[in-house]
């Protein structure tokens, strides 16, 4: 029950929080949760003392959507924007952290631009995250988009919107063209375009498909070959998800 509560969760939650909606006295969840601690499924952080899922929660998650047909037919679809682009392709979910990449495919040449297994996007300047600011759901990602925010606010970071107001204008226009591009990804020296990849009603994003590079390698121009690229990619992975024609 206590895991299943963080997982389903918008963010950490207090110990407060967690034994009033498991249930339990407060005493329980926390012997509980220490045990969850050592196996690595559950982790406090000691500066507010909220809980969250574990590394061994997040290496299961990643584990079991490697093993999923979505993940593989999502990768068949990376190969194919790799192929065509000459760039990296990789396949991002709503993970504990935020949007996560479950698949990469690199592209071989010696200026590939790359990230680790894992690897968590920034949710409101980069464009795996804007699509999932624009068409993830509100209550989840509200959380973490202020916090990344209060972060970008305290260090001035470039080309990243520090309040929500300049979020929701972004936002805004990316469910207006259905795509998210960035040319310089909070000012990492890469640019990026992603889609996402609805359900089979068309509304909730399951995935989001994103192909990046270093800054001047990417044409991420709306009208642009690569847009255009992208767009037919994600709509073919969901008909092909959805057992519709393409």
């Amino acid at each position: 029950m206590l895991l299943r509560l963080l997982a389903e969760a918008g963010g950490p939650m207090r110990l407060a929080d967690l034994s009033r909606a498991a249930a339990m006295p407060s005493a329980k969840a926390h012997r509980y949760l220490v045990s969850l601690g050592r196996a690595g499924l559950v982790e406090q952080d000691p500066a507010t003392a909220r809980y969250e899922l574990g590394p061994l929660m997040l290496r299961a998650g990643l584990a079991a959507l490697g093993r999923s047909d979505l993940l593989k037919r999502a990768e068949r679809a990376l190969e194919a924007i790799v192929a065509r682009t000459g760039e990296t392709a990789a396949a991002a979910v709503w993970g504990t952290h935020g949007p996560t990449h479950v698949r990469l495919v690199a592209a071989r040449h010696a200026l590939a631009a790359s990230v680790p297994p894992g690897h968590v996007c920034p949710l409101t300047y980069s464009a795996s995250g804007l699509v999932f600011c624009a068409f993830g759901e509100p209550d989840r990602i509200a959380p973490f988009a202020e916090r990344e925010m209060a972060q970008s606010r305290a260090i001035g970071r470039p080309g990243a919107p520090a309040d929500a107001a300049a979020l929701e204008r972004i936002v805004a226009a990316v469910r207006r063209q259905g795509f998210a591009t960035t040319a310089n990804e909070g000012d990492t020296g890469l640019a990026a375009v992603s889609v996402p990849v609805f359900d089979a009603g068309g509304t909730r994003i399951r995935l989001a498909l994103t192909v990046f590079s270093r800054v001047g390698r990417l044409n991420v121009a709306p009208a642009g070959p690569v847009v255009a690229l992208m767009r037919q990619a994600a709509a073919d992975l969901a008909a092909e998800l959805h057992g519709r024609p393409g």
